[in-house]
């Protein structure tokens, strides 16, 4: 019989996103606030035909179809360079495999879309080879370190949850979740935006401060999330697309207790404290040509699905 496997993973929005100066190595060292959400890319792994190597096929139904022609299928896809990296770690060939994502996380949108589907073919993966050569399965810690070498965010989509992310973001300490339901608006940019390029601007508007201590927070209400939400990108978002500055104002105006960009952008991220208010406010702007999808946090991390 066919092993089938399938795994899902969540998109991440940052409540906080603090940014230090750019080091030697190039990188920007981050003290991050993520939420995982219940808007979740799900994968399908199975064995594929002895040579046929990886196969990647990708499809959605809430996404534009730039967004899904926009996920490489090739050997650039994350989910190819999981394979080889955990094929690696235990000693075996890359097995030949067919690969499903249901995409429902934007491309570029900062979200890390790419990443969760990393996060979900390392959960499968795991599974695959537990079943097809009776290997032990790494514990998520471990699936976090070796994610950590591909990509920032797979660590974070493994975990899921409410969690402070440091050094590169990779560096994932877990917090408590949420007792309460978080009710997102998710504004979809027409184009996507390069995150190198919005560390660049970063760099030249020289924006970076001190760390806060996120350790200390404590978030009983919506009201109170909303009061601690920044970005410490959105300026230098706002500066290369300007106007996501007069989408963050209308969506404040339609009642948001507080919108903001989403990581690097250009996913414009709303909190509302009510569900009804939210899918109101969604349906107005899809009605008026703007991109929205609503979801909620938090959510669990990368994990098998029945």
């Amino acid at each position: 019989m066919t092993t089938l496997i399938r795994t899902s993973a969540p998109a991440k929005v940052n409540l906080v996103f603090e940014v230090g100066a750019i080091q030697a190595d190039g990188y920007h060292p981050v003290n991050s606030l993520f939420l995982a959400l219940n808007l979740r890319e799900e994968l399908t792994l199975a064995a594929g035909d002895t040579g046929s190597g990886i196969s990647i096929y990708v499809h959605g139904d809430t996404l534009p179809d730039r967004h899904i022609q926009a996920v490489p299928t090739d050997d650039t896809n994350l989910v190819y360079k999981v394979a080889h990296a955990l094929a690696a770690h235990h000693g075996l060939a890359t097995p030949d495999l067919q690969l499903d994502i249901h995409k429902r996380i934007p491309v570029a949108g900062g979200m890390a879309g790419g990443s969760s589907d990393a996060a979900a073919m390392l959960v499968a993966l795991n599974e695959f080879f537990f079943q097809e050569n009776g290997i032990s399965k790494l514990s998520t810690d471990e699936l976090a370190r070796l994610g950590a070498s591909l990509g920032s965010d797979i660590p974070f989509c493994l975990y899921g949850g409410l969690a402070i992310g440091t050094n590169r973001g990779e560096q994932i300490q877990e917090l408590p979740d949420l007792q309460f339901e978080s009710n997102w608006l998710l504004c979809i940019s027409s184009q996507g935006l390069s995150t190198p390029l919005v560390f660049h601007r970063f760099d030249e508007l020289d924006l970076f401060h001190e760390f806060s201590d996120l350790s200390a927070l404590q978030i009983n209400s919506s009201e109170e999330l909303a009061n601690l939400m920044t970005n410490d990108l959105e300026p230098a978002t706002f500066s290369l697309m300007p106007a996501l500055t007069g989408l963050k104002s209308k969506l404040e105006e339609l009642g948001a207790l507080k919108a903001m960009v989403s990581g690097s952008g250009p996913t414009v991220a709303a909190l509302f404290e009510s569900r009804g208010r939210c899918e109101d406010v969604a349906r107005l702007l899809n009605s008026e040509g703007i991109f929205a999808l609503t979801s909620t946090g938090p959510s669990a991390g990368a994990r098998l699905e029945a």
